[in-house]
Parts: C-alpha cells; structure tokens; sequence
C-alpha cells in the first residue's frame, strides 16, 4: 500500500483553476521530488494533499484512508507534516522555545528530549544558537529551524516546499545532505518540491516534473539529467 496516493486530483483559488487531474504515488521510505517552472503547480499541489486548499474533485489518501478535504490539523496527527517556502518559525522565540512548542503534543518528556537530541545532531547550529532569537537567524538557519520543528512531531510524509530558495550553493548542498539523511536513518518519506533541478535530481529516487498544473513525467530521475531530454519536459 502506498503511503500517499493523490488520484485525479484538481484544484485551484476562487474561478483559477491550477491542477488538472495530478496524480501523484510515494511509497513508504521513498525519496519523492516535484519539479517544473515557477507556477506550475507545485505549492498547490502539497497544500492540497496537507488539508490547506481544498480538492474540487480527485481523490488523496495517506495510509489508506482517505484525507481529501481533512484539516491541515488532522493530517499532522497523521503523521504529515509540511515545511513551506516560508520561515515557518515563532521569530520572536528562541531556537530551543521554537522546538519546545513544536514538542508540546508529545507524552512524556523522556520522548521530547529523544526527538530534540535528533533534531540537533542533524542541525548542530540548532543546539549552539539555543538561546538566540529565531528571527535574529539568517535565512539558512531559520530554514534549518523549520525542519527541525517538523521533525520533532516524528512525520511519516515529510513535504519540503522550495527547501534550497534563496541559500547559496553550498547551503543548498548541506541542506540537501541533512534532507537525505532524514529518508535514510529514520525511513521518513521525502516528497520535495524543487525548482533547483540539479538538486532534486541528485538526490531523489524518483521525479515528477509538473508543467501548467500536469504532470508529464513520472520516472527515474536518470533520464533528466540529459539537458535535451530534461528540455522536452519544461
């Protein structure tokens, strides 16, 4: 059974239509990533499958069950969990009060401090900046945060919208590193949405490219690393 299966799927804002029957399947484990062009779909695309737009027809089901409709809320107790384009961070807490509120809905504190001693081997800054405020962070750091706060509530399906947008080069790079390391050691579903192509494709299992609100291709990423093959696709 496939941990998410979206079948058919549209959607979009007031009269604007932006998916047209998208299908999309992540198996438990697999390292998913999304690319296209700015516009393309992609942000609407996790936003519906997280409860945060609503499907106008087509079917999403996580674990079997279907979460079409169901609040954002609900699919995190679930166990999805959404890191958007935004520094989703409480800027005016510190780095160790921002994971201790992402922490708060769990039992017993010998877990908490479990998934906190996680979350900062992964992040190390996260650990030394304890202290600072969040939204004193750079752009990278507070990205970093954002992880780390969706890592505390232990997802199954972790969606990673634009991870790398605005990071220099070799942030990107470590970034990608910490977002593969998180799909092998803790067997945590990856569905990323990329417009760093080479990133994505680097590093994922398996791709999707969404082009005007369609997916047109849905393979190895192999294939794409061919410039002009890549090209058919964008």
């Amino acid at each position: 059974m496939a941990l998410l299966d979206v079948s058919g799927l549209t959607t979009g804002y007031q009269k604007i239509q932006v998916l047209h029957g998208v299908s999309l399947r992540i198996e438990p484990g697999e390292f998913v990533a999304v690319i296209g062009h700015n516009g393309a779909g992609k942000t609407t695309l996790v936003h519906s499958v997280m409860g945060v737009v609503a499907p106008r027809a087509g079917a999403v089901r996580y674990d079997g069950q279907d979460v079409a409709g169901a609040a954002p809320s609900a699919n995190v107790q679930r166990g999805m969990a959404l890191v958007p384009q935004e520094r989703a961070v409480f800027p005016n807490l510190s780095v160790g009060d921002n994971l201790e509120v992402a922490g708060m809905a769990m039992r017993g504190a010998r877990v908490f401090e479990q998934r906190l001693e996680e979350v900062r081997r992964l992040f190390p800054i996260l650990k030394e900046r304890s202290r600072q405020q969040a939204g004193t962070m750079s752009g990278g750091q507070q990205r970093m945060l954002s992880i780390g706060i969706a890592l505390m509530l232990a997802p199954r399906l972790l969606m990673l919208d634009e991870p790398s947008l605005g990071l220099a080069p070799v942030l990107v790079q470590q970034m990608m590193e910490r977002i593969v390391e998180i799909n092998r050691s803790r067997g945590t579903a990856i569905l990323l949405i990329e417009q760093n192509v080479r990133a994505a494709l680097q590093h994922c299992s398996r791709v999707y490219v969404m082009k005007v609100g369609r997916m047109v291709y849905d393979g190895p990423p192999g294939p794409l690393h061919d410039k002009s093959t890549l090209m058919k696709y964008f």
